[in-house]
């Protein structure tokens, strides 16, 4: 099969088809130019931003106010905080000793809270307090709080008329059975007054009276007079 038989096969109308393509082709064409006409006669229509562009514009506004309020407070927060350090703001940054109330604290009944309702007193020095009442067994006079580990003339002067004693609630030491080990444990009696104890007790069976801890070597009038009060003859 030759070239010419091939594109007389398939490019060849008979009359029909001839006018079937040229109708076909003019509505094309129509279609067109139709395109043409209508996109150069007739207005595009423009849609309109401004009312996108003015709600951008609120918004963005919003923000900034936002913004302003939470700095405004922010810095409000800073004073309030600032002045309940430093009393005046702005100060030159000197801190005024927080005030507490006037009361009065039995020291043998308190707990933590109660003694940090003092002038000067701490929760690290209300603690040093009720540990050092228990390696005692309890204060008999308030000038004890003088042993207390960090305390001093100062800090002692501010709480010494807000706080009493009853010395009916000391906790005291049977010297006739407590052991070497229990006796150490207690800060009026250190290791050579303890053993110098132990080692009278183991001579004379007991002790009968309070007055024969001063025939004890070991224990001068002053250490007598401090732990008298703690002892007893049972």
């Amino acid at each position: 099969m030759n070239i010419s038989t091939i594109i007389k096969d398939y490019f060849s109308f008979n009359k029909k088809e001839q006018r079937g393509l040229f109708v076909l082709i003019s509505i094309l064409t129509g279609l067109v130019v139709a395109d043409v006409v209508i996109s150069e006669v007739l207005p595009q229509k423009q849609i309109d931003f401004s009312g996108f562009e003015k709600e951008v514009i609120e918004f963005e506004k919003e923000i900034r106010f936002m913004d302003s309020v939470e700095k405004s407070e922010r810095e409000q927060k800073f004073r309030n905080t600032f002045k309940s350090f430093s009393g005046n703001y702005p100060d030159s940054g000197k801190r005024r000793p927080v005030e507490k109330e006037a009361v009065i604290i039995e020291l043998n009944s308190a707990d933590t809270f109660d003694l940090q309702r003092l002038r000067g007193i701490g929760s690290s020095f209300a603690g040093r307090i009720v540990k050092y009442r228990e390696r005692l067994g309890g204060y008999v006079d308030k000038s004890q709080l003088m042993e207390v580990f960090g305390m001093d003339a100062e800090r002692y002067k501010l709480i010494k008329e807000h706080v009493t004693v009853n010395p009916d609630s000391v906790r005291k030491i049977n010297l006739n059975s407590i052991t070497f080990k229990e006796l150490l444990k207690h800060p009026y009696f250190p290791f050579e007054v303890t053993k110098s104890i132990m080692i009278y007790r183991k001579e004379h069976k007991k002790f009968t009276e309070t007055e024969e801890l001063l025939m004890i070597k070991s224990i001068n009038d002053s250490l007598f007079r401090k732990i008298r009060p703690y002892v007893r003859m049972d």
